[in-house]
């Protein structure tokens, strides 16, 4: 193995074997980005993100793979590893960052000064400029901030230890401009002062508390600290310098754990928050790291702590409160053992609580301390075990901890995939996971990603090394035993959330059981007497809060919920009643109305309705399917039928609606008639929507059966889709049997509401596909618009400003076409329906291509081509290759053309939908005169004319001219 060598204590270098590697700017960032993260993956997302922080470049995976390539080429391959998601050095590389934190770390722990100072000034020489100075790349900041403060902290030691072998004198010169380099650092001043006076030079140390007062007054308006201040008082009380009283100095740190992985962020901000200030004068700095059990927030505090011990120099305490167990630890107990560690004698410790509580922090006044609280049960327990002023709690709880003001919170959530996957690794194996990436991915999702659980399923792994990953992954897929291995010498998941339950309040362990029986990952704060009980369990940790107000249960919780709770499932149908009321709100505020929909009990706004279907659409659908599973089949369906308005509007979710609804049908006989036909109608509509017309057809003429008596806009909506569907199949007369009885019924019953808008808009189709400029046509447009408007259907106002532009294109009146075809697109934006934009798009080029604007058109079309590909939408980029036919086609290219026809005729021959079929062949058979083809043209135009006159088109007498002129010269040949 080559002896790799990796210096980031100055300019980055890279040498193999004692021959140094030259590194371009880029490769150098790349090392030191996995330098900043030895013994961890560093995922390529995150180099991406850290390489090229504001614009990765296009192809930006391949330039990180050219950059490994380049560097492994320059070293040897064994240098990167690479390992999913992403890559990390060698474990055989020496970092001299690692070399000088091992010097600094032994020099603290020794108890030779003199070998202590020959650590550090070993430690000191290692560095040869800033760390990481010629590399800018985010993924190095908390890598380089934490060096910066671990090579002040080692100058530190070097100086107390200097100073405890008496070279006070000696080391004036060189304090002096330590201090006068770092004004602000207190315990290099505190050394100066000690140095100065021991020196006989007492009238200079206080000189330098002067300055020293003076610089943090002036310019950060505050009082030197504690420990100096103590240290001038001695100083002037003082006739002859003597070495400052000895202090019981505790460190009661537990050590962190070796399996410690990512958290670079909460760390970060831990390491800030334990830096800073305290937050008032006479107030000290309390941080709560607070989350779910078996996040790791023990793990997380200890790391931050130990990072931290030098801002403390009067010590660390620390205390296991045990919040999490059924025997919380006593306040009281919890001092008494703080003051003996603090040098108080037994018999001098006060028995009341209160008393304690003011002894501990007289003892504590004016030494700068870090107490670390861990697993705190609630405020109460807390807050007798609160620092003085000068001193920092650092407190681990599953609770928020409202009760403590002025604390800084640090919420823990459970570990990205990346991070799981390290943690696994480096307890069962990183060569093992890497044979079974895949079911060792399952794992760590399995496990929730949750630390804790992490952990058990590694000590598992490791000690069976003949188990493969995938054996562990299919035993935790039981949802009966994934508690049960997920228990192990003592750690125990099932037993870290038990106390949290415990302590709940009945409603809302009641609401959390109902929820862990739900399918549902997340929820809505929706429902007013809901919401506070979801706050209460987002407060114990047992639900996390999300962005947007929502909320989700780890899987984990959902299974131990259900091992300690008994519910019916009446209860589960009634807090699914409670969401169908909400929805059905929703479903009457949104922004299309050509369905039918409950009338709105009270208001929401069309917006808020709309966000609120996108946030709940997959929750909805999850829930008609538990429905079913309870056989609640009734409000199953009427629950699916609350989101057909939105699927129409955002036409993407079309085919999970349709999934729904049929599963809903398939338990017909369960439904009673009014379901039944609405969840019919809502079928039959996605169907049409969806060019499944053949399918839709039976499923209207069925829900148009069932919706006699008071469900009139359920009848119209119903024949107004038979009536389109038969049209587009080519069954004219039906089309026109349920378009009169559609008129006969509006007549009747008028005003009918929403779908009157709808019933103008066909009608006035129908009159313009026998007169192109109809007027009748633009009078029932103009009054459907109307309608739209007023009733706040935006969809259906979209719907009727195209087919107004449409009869505009056809009068040849460009500008108002134009004006309203450009409105339908900015109304279908606003409805965020991609397909409805596109379509809109489509009307418009094939208008601006009337009108002579080929530019423009082609330009539009295009898109719309690409856009109803990706989409897979053969309908709409079947339209849009007629248009661009037609394009060439004017522009004198009739082989391009041909070539965009032939895709089109062959597209809606699959399709099935005669009409649109007829305009592409008649196109096509142009095309092909125009190459000199008659006999193709004349075939291709009888095909067409056959379809146009089925439907007594207009288009009809223009297609019989010209195919006059294709059959003659056919003859000629």
């Amino acid at each position: 193995m080559p002896g790799y060598r990796i210096g980031v204590l100055g300019r980055i270098e890279l040498s193999v074997d004692g021959v140094a590697v030259s590194l371009a700017p880029l490769e150098r960032a790349f090392v030191a980005s996995l330098a900043a993260h030895h013994g961890r993956i560093v995922s390529v997302d995150r180099l991406i993100d850290g390489l090229w922080p504001d614009h990765p470049p296009t192809g930006a995976r391949n330039r990180v793979q050219a950059v490994v390539a380049s560097v492994r080429r320059g070293a040897t391959p064994e240098l990167i590893l690479t390992r999913s998601p992403g890559y990390e050095l060698n474990a055989a590389v020496v970092l001299d960052a690692a070399e000088f934190a091992a010097d600094v770390r032994a020099a603290a722990t020794a108890t030779d000064a003199r070998c202590a100072v020959e650590l550090l000034d070993r430690a000191l020489a290692r560095w040869r400029d800033d760390a990481f100075i010629d590399v800018d790349t985010r993924l190095v900041d908390v890598e380089r901030d934490r060096l910066h403060e671990l090579r002040e902290h080692a100058v530190e030691l070097r100086v107390e230890a200097l100073l405890s072998l008496g070279l006070h004198q000696e080391l004036v010169p060189e304090l002096t401009t330590l201090v006068r380099d770092r004004p602000l650092r207190e315990r290099l001043r505190g050394q100066l002062m000690v140095a100065l006076h021991r020196s006989g030079r007492k009238a200079e140390a206080l000189a330098v508390y002067r300055a020293g007062a003076r610089l943090l007054a002036e310019e950060h308006g505050i009082d030197p600290g504690p420990q100096l201040r103590q240290l001038h008082r001695e100083i002037l009380g003082s006739e002859q310098e003597s070495s400052p009283p000895a202090r019981v100095r505790p460190n009661q740190l537990p050590g962190v754990p070796g399996d410690f992985v990512g958290r670079d962020k909460e760390l970060g901000l831990l390491l800030s928050l334990l830096g800073r200030n305290p937050p008032a004068t006479g107030a000290a700095q309390i941080v709560v790291v607070t989350g779910l059990a078996g996040t790791g927030k023990t793990t997380l505090a200890l790391r931050a702590a130990h990072e931290s011990r030098h801002r403390f120099p009067a010590g660390c305490l620390y205390a296991d409160l045990r919040g999490n167990t059924p025997d919380p630890a006593r306040p009281d107990t919890v001092l008494g053992a703080f003051l003996r560690a603090l040098g108080v004698a037994g018999e001098a410790i006060p028995a009341a609580v209160e008393e304690r509580a003011a002894l501990y922090r007289s003892v504590l006044a004016d030494q700068p301390m870090l107490v670390m609280l861990d697993s705190a049960a609630d405020a109460a327990q807390v807050r007798p075990l609160l620092p003085p002023a000068g001193s920092a709690a650092l407190i681990t709880s599953t609770a928020a901890l409202p009760g403590l003001p002025g604390t800084e919170v640090v919420p823990l959530d459970v570990l990205p995939v990346d991070d799981g996957l390290d943690l696994l690794a480096g307890l069962a194996g990183a060569e093992r996971l890497d044979r079974e990436a895949a079911a060792a991915v399952d794992v760590v999702e399995l496990c929730g990603r949750l630390p804790l659980a992490l952990r058990i399923a590694g000590v598992r792994l490791a000690e069976r090394e003949a188990m493969p990953v995938a054996r562990l992954r299919d035993r935790l897929r039981d949802e009966r035993r994934r508690l049960d291995e997920l228990s192990l010498d003592g750690l125990d998941v099932r037993s870290s959330f038990t106390v949290g339950f415990e302590r709940l309040p009945p409603p809302a362990a009641r609401l959390l059981a109902v929820l862990s029986r739900t399918s549902l990952r997340s929820f809505g704060m929706w429902d007013d007497s809901t919401e506070p009980l979801l706050e209460q369990l987002c407060r114990a940790h047992l639900l996390t809060a999300e962005p947007g107000g929502r909320v989700r249960m780890h899987d984990l919780v959902r299974l131990h919920a259900r091992e300690r709770t008994e519910v019916s499932a009446d209860q589960v149908i009634a807090w699914y009643g409670r969401l169908h009321a909400y929805a059905e709100r929703a479903a009457a505020a949104l922004p299309c109305k050509a369905l039918p929909a409950a009338e709105a009990v009270s208001a929401i706004d069309a917006w808020d309705a709309v966000d609120w279907f996108e946030a709940e659409r997959e929750n909805l659908v999850a829930a008609v399917r538990d429905l079913l599973r309870l056989d609640a089949v009734d409000l199953a369906g009427r629950l699916a039928c609350t989101m057909g308005n939105f699927a129409m509007m955002r036409s993407q979710h079309l085919p999970d609606l349709v999934d729904c609804l049929r599963d809903v049908l398939d338990r017909a006989a369960d439904l009673p008639s009014p379901t039944r036909m609405s969840l019919r109608l809502q079928l039959g509509t996605a169907y049409r929507m969806g060019n499944r017309h053949a399918e839709a057809v039976p499923l209207l003429r069925a829900a148009h059966r069932d919706s006699r008596g008071p469900l009139v806009a359920h009848r119209l909506a119903a024949l107004h889709g038979y009536s389109l569907c038969c049209r587009t199949l080519g069954r004219l007369r039906e089309a026109d049997a349920a378009l009169l009885l559609m008129v006969r019924t509006c007549a009747a019953h008028w005003p009918v509401g929403p779908v009157g808008g709808h019933v103008l808009l066909t009608l006035g189709e129908q009159h313009a596909q026998y007169q192109l400029t109809s007027p009748f046509a633009h009078a029932a447009f103009t009054a459907a618009l109307g309608l739209f408007s007023e009733g706040g259907d935006l969809w259906g106002e979209a719907l009727a400003r195209e087919s107004i532009g449409l009869l505009h294109r056809h009068a040849e009146q460009w500008p108002q076409a134009l004006e309203h075809l450009r409105q339908a697109v900015t109304a279908a934006r606003r409805l965020g329906d991609r397909i409805s934009v596109t379509t809109a798009e489509q009307a418009l080029a094939a208008t601006q291509l009337a009108a002579g604007d080929t530019d423009a058109a082609r330009r539009l079309l295009l898109r719309t081509a690409a856009a109803f590909r990706e989409m897979r939408h053969e309908w709409g980029e079947a339209i849009s290759r007629r248009l661009l036919g037609k394009v060439h086609l004017e522009e004198g290219d009739a082989g391009q053309a041909v070539a965009e026809l032939e895709g089109s005729v062959a597209m809606l021959r699959g399709i099935g939908q005669p009409f649109p079929l007829a305009n592409s062949l008649s196109l096509l058979a142009r095309a092909q005169a125009a190459l000199g083809r008659p006999e193709r043209a004349a075939a291709l135009g009888e095909e067409a004319l056959g379809i146009f006159e089925h439907f007594d088109a207009a288009y009809a007498d223009d297609l019989r001219r010209r195919l006059a002129g294709w059959r003659s010269a056919a003859g000629a040949q």
